[in-house]
């Protein structure tokens, strides 16, 4: 799972996990006590009604994940930066968060455990079937498209007719036709 703690240089003075001491992240693979208590989205807020909670980042993060591919693993860098949308599944007693969002190429997703304090809740977003619903996702924001097979289809169908409209055309095709009939029996 992909953990954040704050970067912090050596010259730095120690902060608490509630004060946040610079405005990037960087993943730690030991945030976090393995054995605080958990509490799932839905129980902390039972008034959402739903089992996670939409959030924002308010900080960059940045970190890496190890995905598996045909041509064996790869380290692929990831970035979040401030306002991007994610979800809060739950939080730990220790001051942590585990959430999830879309981190490389709007593909795949990063599920990690992250400081509170890098995410703020977002009650204005909207959900469904545990994402956010895109504004161009909202069928009364768009107008109906024409579906790529119906548009192909038409302009076969209007090729057709202008080719039948040619007379030249349309007696060539009455004859091959004609010519396939005769060697079908």
């Amino acid at each position: 799972m992909a953990r954040l703690s704050h970067s912090q240089s050596s010259d730095q003075p120690a902060r608490g996990q509630d004060e946040p001491a610079a405005a990037s992240y960087h993943y730690d693979p030991k945030l976090g006590d393995p054995h605080a208590a958990f509490t799932p989205a839905d129980v902390a807020h039972p008034e959402v009604r739903r089992p996670e909670i939409p959030a924002r980042f308010v900080v960059r993060v940045e970190g890496e994940t190890i995905i598996n591919t045909m041509w064996g693993r790869r380290i692929v860098p990831w970035r979040a930066e401030p306002g991007t949308p994610c979800i809060i599944l739950g939080y730990w007693a220790d001051g942590t968060v585990h959430l999830i969002w879309p981190a490389i190429s709007g593909t795949y997703r990063v599920d990690g455990r992250f400081p509170a304090w890098v995410v703020t809740e977002d009650p204005t977003a909207r959900m469904a079937g545990g994402g956010r619903i895109k504004i161009a996702n909202d069928p009364t924001a768009r107008g109906r498209r024409v579906s790529t097979s119906v548009l192909v289809a038409g302009v076969i169908v209007l090729i057709v007719l202008v080719l039948l409209a040619l007379p030249p055309i349309r007696e060539a095709l009455g004859l091959l036709a004609a010519d396939l009939l005769h060697l079908g029996r």
